[in-house]
């Protein structure tokens, strides 16, 4: 809260989740044995993964330049790590309508031929389901461009190209 008062309200919220099949993790598990299960280990790959991803957004400013920013590692209750990034802009860099959103977030799948491998991370790692009715509103409805509002979460842009995905049962 402290931040928010000096430097205004946040612009980015980033969350960044442990994957327990990151090569560097399974490459040192033995056999039989659960990432969740060596906490020394996904710790120490995560933190490694969080501090280039720190890099890149407050020393590169790869989504511009912060003026102010904290971020706290938590543990889930699968026993993996996961960081919450919080970023306020410089002026010049933050975002001011729909249009500087859609180009920083995007809800929206990759072409599965022109890019499979974030295609295959994106259905295997970010996507809600199956669950049958989900109490966040999953999925979303399709919406041109971001919609913001003032007394809930903003709508990201999630255009209707024909591209959908359906987790296998």
């Amino acid at each position: 809260m402290a931040l928010v008062r000096k430097f205004g309200k946040l612009d980015l919220f980033i969350t960044m989740t442990c994957n327990p099949n990151w090569p560097e993790i399974l490459h040192e598990l033995w056999p039989g044995e659960e990432a969740s299960g060596r906490p020394d280990l996904t710790s120490r790959v995560f933190n490694m993964k969080l501090n280039a991803l720190l890099k890149d957004l407050l020393q590169n400013g790869v989504l511009g330049t912060p003026m102010a920013d904290i971020h706290v590692v938590e543990w889930q209750k699968r026993g993996l790590p996961h960081g919450h990034i919080l970023i306020i802009l410089r002026n010049q860099n933050k975002p001011h309508d729909s249009s500087d959103y859609d180009q920083i977030v995007c809800a929206e799948l990759l072409d599965k031929s022109t890019h499979p491998e974030l295609y295959n991370i994106v259905t295997s790692r970010m996507l809600h389901g199956p669950y049958g009715a989900c109490n966040k509103g999953y999925p979303k409805t399709f919406q041109p461009q971001i919609e913001d509002s003032t007394s809930s979460y903003p709508t990201y842009r999630r255009r209707d190209d024909g591209r959908t995905f359906t987790h296998p049962t």
